[in-house]
């Protein structure tokens, strides 16, 4: 009898886990969802992901990608403000708190999956398209670049879905365009499109490639 309430109650445990983990992927998709209609200007998409990144990252303190992202909604905020004060001060804050999801990041985050993907890929790939995106002039780039090589240098790079896989790939290849780095970029165009991740970037990155006379 003992051994029976025992396993029921692993069971009732195991169960109450497993609905909590789906309830937080939920969420978190609606959540990028936001934030992909905030990335092209909708302001009120932008407060609706701050404040369910927010939530998220209150219920696991220790998620990165929770942090990274309500960082990046909060450097939006920065990107749409008004008044110069507002856009530097929403920018560094968001910037700030990116940076600090970075440094968060633990072997174990590679084996930790939001949504199907390596936790320690995405934080990356957000602190390093955030930070590549700031002005010069604030002085973020050399961190982006770190955030984007480390995603790059990742032995579970291979195993992250194809969208991931490739916007790593289209980050790379524009910020070796920016540094005239041709052969870097074309190499990085190659890996993006070989994902046939049947994304946007995957299509930019063959007409880039066509552009280029590859």
């Amino acid at each position: 009898m003992k051994h029976t309430f025992l396993a029921l109650a692993i069971s009732l445990a195991c169960g109450s886990a497993l609905a909590a983990a789906a309830a937080d992927n939920t969420a978190f998709i609606a959540a990028r969802q936001q934030f992909a209609a905030a990335s092209g200007g909708d302001a009120s998409a932008r407060d609706a992901a701050i404040e369910a990144f927010e939530k998220l990252s209150a219920g696991q303190p220790g998620n990165p990608v929770y942090l990274a992202y309500q960082g990046a909604g909060i450097a939006m905020r920065g990107r749409d403000a008004m008044m110069p004060w507002d856009k530097m001060k929403y920018a560094e804050k968001g910037a700030d708190m990116v940076q600090k999801a970075v440094t968060l990041l633990a072997p174990e985050h590679d084996s930790l999956l939001v949504d199907g993907a390596p936790a320690s890929i995405l934080t990356r790939m957000v602190a390093a398209n955030t930070l590549l995106a700031l002005p010069d002039f604030m002085h973020r780039r050399a961190d982006g670049k770190r955030a984007l090589q480390g995603a790059l240098e990742s032995q579970v790079l291979a195993q992250a879905p194809a969208p991931l896989r490739a916007s790593v790939f289209a980050a790379a290849a524009r910020v070796a365009s920016e540094e005239k780095r041709n052969a870097d970029e074309i190499g990085y165009l190659r890996q993006a499109v070989a994902t046939q991740a049947g994304t946007p970037q995957v299509a930019k990155a063959a007409a880039r490639l066509k552009e280029l006379g590859q």
